[in-house]
């Protein structure tokens, strides 16, 4: 299972796409950092006022953009390009005859592409802590998101990973709903167009559900015990439904 994984990691990130995406998305981090920079202040989304930009809040405030990105177009994309990319070309086909259990295949395919996208995330906090520290101000207190009081210096460590745990939880909801079309549209270009507007449908069938395109509000209520219940349930049943129907289709997949 273990050299599956590995042979899956390497296919990925042999392709020229996932480099010039992973390339993509931190040009695109470093920019909204930049912005920051410039402007000392960012202006929240949803109508709460602008935050003054300091080293304990920038690795969070910046993914209000950077997770639209992610979400929407970055990592659709990488899932489309390894799981439609390989149904489509019938490129599955050579390594399905290696001797291994046939849900293995598919298993170690998203392990693969759950490691990567932990790689792209892991990369978002580690640029964000490093510009935070060089070049925003230092800061001994921070605000929470929709919180008037103060917090500590201490409290930002943990609640910076916290923030980025829920979201990787969120892409990976977000790779499970993608293999699942994918087994359903071979197709790379429908494929990611019927995720995008499958996205759009889900979140004006359920307005948690937008965590699928701009995941930002709702994680940071989500981290908030008293707003927690319907995102959790809402994450948690979406990562097992489609996981579900993904293993399922793929065992009737015919090679």
């Amino acid at each position: 299972m273990l050299g599956i994984w590995r042979s899956e990691m390497e296919r990925i990130w042999n392709r020229k796409s996932t480099f010039l995406l992973y390339i993509a998305y931190i040009l695109i981090v470093i920019a909204i950092i930049w912005s920051h920079k410039v402007t000392g202040t960012k202006v929240l989304r949803f109508g709460e006022g602008t935050v003054v930009v300091n080293n304990l809040n920038l690795p969070w405030l910046m993914m209000s953009e950077a997770a639209l990105f992610l979400l929407t177009a970055i990592l659709p994309i990488l899932y489309v390009d390894q799981l439609s990319g390989d149904l489509y070309s019938g490129a599955y086909r050579l390594y399905m005859i290696r001797p291994y259990r046939r849900f293995k295949f598919w298993l170690a395919k998203l392990l693969a592409l759950s490691a990567s996208t932990v790689i792209f995330i892991g990369t978002s906090l580690l640029i964000g802590v490093i510009a935070g520290w060089i070049f925003f101000p230092h800061s001994s207190t921070f605000f929470k998101y929709g919180s008037s009081i103060a917090s500590l210096r201490s409290d930002a460590i943990p609640y910076i990973l916290a923030f980025y745990l829920v979201l990787t939880l969120v892409c990976l909801a977000k790779l499970m709903l993608s293999s699942a079309i994918c087994l359903f549209v071979s197709r790379p270009l429908f494929a990611y167009i019927v995720i995008l507007i499958l996205s759009v449908f889900l979140f004006e069938l359920f307005r948690p559900l937008i965590m699928f395109m701009d995941p930002f509000r709702e994680i940071l209520l989500a981290l908030r015990v008293d707003n927690s219940f319907e995102f959790w349930m809402c994450a948690g049943g979406m990562i097992i439904a489609c996981m579900m129907v993904s293993f399922t289709q793929w065992q009737k997949k015919i090679v």
